[in-house]
């Protein structure tokens, strides 16, 4: 048996939407690495358009596992254990009650959330001085429990948890830590409760091996841009770009 055939057999199609797959990945690592946010707000709409809402989720989650590690050094080092533990412990009450909502909830209801969102996401980073503004240090627990059903549902949380560590007004270095940990902590638990709930299956496991080094590529090559045109006002065009995938998957949606 070729290796072809034994992928196919798993279920996995080698067909366009696998090759539009890896390239909505690539772009999505290319955002990770020029702003350092946004591939699953990219990723995740657009994947739910080409294999559906809970595929989408779980393959997004599963190629954010090696972008994780290479992060979670330098978040073990830095972050403030007092300032993560509260939405941490969030996580673990509320990305299972996600991940059920994702099994039980109308594959196309969870489209129109996926995409509204997004939208929210965009707002809320345009805005996120003010937001983070708006957003109590106290208010930890609370965030980490929307961040944490939304992560569960949607497979997308960090702008909000980020902003309420951004509101703490912690050094740069402290705050990039913070918001890594959590980001490592929230996709383990996803994976955790994805296991738990079946969804993890060996279709899923291939799509993320595949795409994985795709995300990678993708965020060598934005952090590349970065150091030559990180000067420019790339990050509203990208802001953009997230609407305009977000609009897209809800027509596709509803039409």
């Amino acid at each position: 048996m070729d290796l072809e055939t034994a992928i196919v057999s798993t279920g996995v199609t080698l067909d366009g939407r696998f090759v539009t797959m890896m390239f909505v990945v690539f772009v999505a690592g290319i955002v990770r690495g020029f702003t350092g946010f946004g591939s699953a707000l990219l990723a995740v709409p657009a994947l739910a358009v080409i294999y559906g809402p809970v595929q989408a989720v779980v393959i997004e989650v599963l190629i954010e596992i090696p972008v994780c590690l290479g992060l979670l050094p330098t978040a073990l080092r830095h972050a403030e254990r007092r300032t993560i533990l509260p939405m941490i412990a969030m996580f673990t009450l509320f990305v299972p009650v996600g991940a059920v909502l994702l099994t039980v909830t109308n594959p196309d209801l969870v489209k129109v959330l996926i995409s509204l969102f997004v939208l929210f996401s965009v707002a809320v980073m345009w805005q996120q001085s003010r937001v983070a503004r708006l957003i109590s240090p106290k208010a930890n627990y609370v965030v980490g429990a929307i961040s944490g059903t939304t992560q569960g549902l949607t497979g997308m949380a960090g702008p909000l948890f980020a902003s309420a560590l951004v509101a703490r007004g912690e050094n740069s270095i402290r705050t990039r830590a913070n918001i890594s940990a959590l980001a490592c902590a929230i996709v383990l638990f996803s994976v955790i409760s994805f296991g738990f709930l079946g969804l993890l299956t060996t279709e899923h496991a291939i799509y993320a091996l595949f795409a994985s080094p795709g995300i990678l590529l993708g965020v060598w090559a934005g952090s590349l841009l970065f150091r030559s045109y990180g000067n420019l006002k790339l990050r509203e065009v990208i802001l953009c770009v997230l609407v305009f995938t977000a609009f897209f998957t809800l027509f596709d949606t509803l039409r």
